[in-house]
């Protein structure tokens, strides 16, 4: 039952991260790319490689602490579903700069984002 209690606080607090960085980005950067989604995405994959680097290459944290971070947090931090219907829209609406923009720096940067979180755990 712990695991269960584990994931669900991750994920309220991944959901209101997400909601408060997403509405401060879009009040700071403005709504005509989606600079939210992006830098979510980004800030999600690195912690996820950071975490599971530092919990299954080193042990660091307990089952509970993955059940927390990884399956809960990050797991409602991140979006692929608004990253999805983000590029469709650009895509609709004719901005096919924009959508490949978005697909770019959205798949290679969480990429580089991950590899740079396992990179930063075994260097602990």
């Amino acid at each position: 039952m712990d695991k269960y209690l584990f994931m669900a606080a991750g994920a309220v607090l991944g959901a209101f991260s997400r909601y408060w960085l997403g509405f401060l980005t879009a009040e700071k950067l403005g709504t005509h790319f989606v600079y939210g989604t992006l830098f979510i995405n980004l800030i999600g994959s690195f912690v996820l490689g950071l975490f599971l680097a530092m919990h299954l290459d080193k042990g660091m944290f307990s089952a509970n602490m993955r059940y927390l971070v990884a399956v809960g947090w990050c797991a409602s931090f991140t979006t692929y579903s608004t990253f999805s219907w983000d590029t469709f829209r650009y895509i609709q609406e004719g901005n096919l700069k924009l959508a490949a923009i978005n697909v770019t720096f959205t798949l290679l940067g969480c990429l580089i984002a991950t590899w740079a979180g396992v990179v930063v755990a075994r260097s602990i």
